[in-house]
């Protein structure tokens, strides 16, 4: 991109702009490394949620309509309890999804595709700055 370097005319200037680039340039180092890791951690919990509710929607379509016909007795109690538990399971992975399901997960990988860009974006404008510093004198 083009700058208007021509209108930095010393290089106390220059460096004020520097200040600015390389300040930018530490928050966008700072928010990659908390974005990758958030995004390392959603990935994580999206996919084994995702693959837990599969699990856990299959079991309680299952065991709904068996256990009415299940004669009364510890195991009938048990096979309940199960259902009941996972099904408590279920309604809290899917209360959680938006907080780390796949939406927010990918709302992390769009925010790391921007540092992505910008990162390389400041360096360059850091290299102009400073290759037009060192062209004046003072």
């Amino acid at each position: 991109m083009n700058y208007s370097l021509s209108l930095l005319t010393t290089r106390a200037q220059c460096d004020a702009v520097l200040a600015y680039a390389n300040a930018k340039l530490g928050l966008l180092g700072y928010h990659d490394a908390q974005t990758g890791r958030r995004t390392s951690n959603l990935t994580t919990s999206a996919t084994s949620d995702a693959a837990e509710l599969v699990s856990l929607n299959a079991f309680i379509t299952a065991m709904t309509p068996v256990i009415p016909t299940l004669p009364a007795g510890k195991n009938r109690e048990k096979q309940e309890n199960e259902l009941r538990v996972s099904t408590d399971r279920r309604d809290a992975l899917l209360a959680r999804q938006g907080q780390q399901g796949p939406e927010v997960l990918l709302e992390a990988e769009a925010e790391s595709g921007l540092i992505d860009i910008q990162v390389p974006f400041i360096q360059d404008f850091i290299a102009q700055v400073t290759a037009h510093r060192a062209t004046l004198s003072a």
